[in-house]
């Protein structure tokens, strides 16, 4: 299986996290509910567990001029949660 990187983003913090999945879509668990505590400072608890309720709605979409990579951006709170995925190994 090929090995993604999950490169996150939001309120000025980054996090990264990898996953060897079939793909890149549908391992939500890898970048978003096993999440650490504390990786991204800004997203309280609270805040997680409503970027889980809305981790599924969405689609990734293609990073112009990249090949391999996919971007999806989820409101959270009014600031934008940022995903991108980089498969980084086949």
């Amino acid at each position: 299986m090929p090995l993604y990187t999950y490169v996150l983003s939001y309120k000025g913090a980054t996090h990264v996290a990898q996953g060897s999945h079939s793909n890149f879509n549908g391992f939500i668990s890898t970048w978003c509910s096993d999440l650490p505590a504390n990786a991204l400072p800004a997203l309280t608890p609270a805040l997680h567990r409503k970027l889980i309720e809305k981790a599924h709605y969405g689609e990734f979409a293609p990073v112009a001029n990249a090949s391999n990579a996919w971007r999806k951006s989820i409101d959270v709170d009014g600031s934008d949660f940022v995903i991108v995925a980089v498969q980084t190994q086949r």
